[in-house]
């Protein structure tokens, strides 16, 4: 049988805290981490899995005063996802980027809404 694999970015934590066991057993998969470091073009993303429900945090120090950096990260998910995606969590970021929130406690709301305790959610 052959394995057919998709791109899956993992935000808020590394490898070493994820289980693969967990994914692949709800998705056959190649988890990838995508850090601070920013993006790369190789990858196109079919799905995102938010490893804990303050993942924001690990990507922008000023957070609690703006939403630039997330928004950025959040346009870069949408921009290197598969043409194909079929990703409850790339409609919820659309959705959050179609009507961004008023406010930042708005918006750190929704971004904590993202995370799903189950990681089967992708």
């Amino acid at each position: 049988m052959v394995k057919t694999y998709r791109f899956i970015a993992l935000l808020g934590d590394g490898r070493e805290r994820f289980s693969d066991k967990e994914l692949d057993a709800e998705w056959p998969t190649e988890p990838i981490v995508i850090d601070a470091f920013g993006f790369s073009d190789v990858y196109r993303y079919s799905g995102v899995v938010f490893l804990n429900e303050e993942w924001f945090t690990k990507y922008s120090k000023n957070w609690k005063n703006d939403t630039t950096i997330i928004d950025k990260l959040l346009i870069n998910l949408i921009k290197y996802s598969a043409k194909d995606a079929h990703s409850e969590n790339f409609t919820k970021i659309k959705d959050y980027l179609a009507s961004p929130p008023e406010t930042v406690e708005e918006a750190v709301a929704l971004w904590k809404s993202f995370y799903d305790p189950a990681l089967k959610v992708i």
